[in-house]
């Protein structure tokens, strides 16, 4: 099971894919951005095995979430 970060963690974080022990094998942590269409935006951190796999994963939670209506863009690096 991975390893959700808490705020503190997310911070640490400095922006592209970086090895970290909270992932799993293989896995990078990366950094992800959401821009909303209301003009806001949310920042956090994934594990993926690629920036795509990162953004996939940000877009399962967001529909898990039943926000999939609102418009937004996702970039992971």
């Amino acid at each position: 099971m991975k390893k959700i970060l808490n705020v503190s963690e997310m911070k640490q974080v400095r922006g592209g894919a970086s090895p970290s022990s909270m992932c799993g094998e293989g896995e990078q942590l990366y950094t992800c951005t959401s821009s909303w269409m209301g003009g806001g935006s949310t920042s956090g951190s994934v594990c993926a095995k690629s920036a795509r796999g990162a953004k996939e994963a940000v877009d399962r939670i967001r529909i898990s979430q039943e926000v999939s209506s609102d418009e937004v863009a996702i970039v992971c690096y």
